[in-house]
């Protein structure tokens, strides 16, 4: 006669996995982030230098 709660065992998580499910949840939001940065910031100098201008000086935003 099987115990009474080996059927409950196959629902159950391990902790293996919900530490591989935790890794995987890092690795997504980690990848969100990068991916939203790369979306975000201007990739030609020229727009970052019109920005710094409305701010600040032109001396200031001269950085080369």
């Amino acid at each position: 006669m099987l115990p009474r709660n080996a059927g409950k065992r196959s629902t159950a998580m391990s902790t293996g996995e919900t530490a591989a499910l935790r890794r995987v949840a890092a690795t997504l939001f980690a990848a969100v982030l990068v991916s939203g940065a790369f979306l975000l910031a201007p990739e030609q100098p020229q727009q970052q230098a019109s920005i710094c201008q409305q701010h600040h000086s032109a001396e200031a935003c001269r950085v080369w």
